[in-house]
């Protein structure tokens, strides 16, 4: 990844100011330790709404198995509440 970005001016006169990850932090931290652009040029990520809609799901579809009442003594799922519909 690094080398798109490092041959981007080169062989597409462009600056890549954003990057749209998927939640892995290596990429991202060697792209902007590379120090590609020598200017004043930053690259900034974008966090993938796909994977954080996955996560979220995982997270959400575990704490409805793993709880069964909530701390006002009503339980997660059910009508108006969590379900596997609206975590998906």
């Amino acid at each position: 990844m690094v080398r798109i970005f490092q041959r981007s001016l080169s062989h597409r006169s462009v600056r890549y100011t954003s990057y749209i990850g998927d939640g892995d932090s290596k990429t991202f931290s060697s792209i902007t330790a590379s120090n590609t652009y020598e200017e004043d040029i930053t690259v900034s990520k974008i966090e993938c709404v796909g994977h954080v809609q996955k996560r979220m799901g995982t997270r959400l579809r575990k704490l409805k198995q793993m709880s069964s009442k909530l701390s006002d003594g009503k339980s997660i799922g059910g009508k108006g509440m969590l379900t596997d519909r609206m975590i998906d």
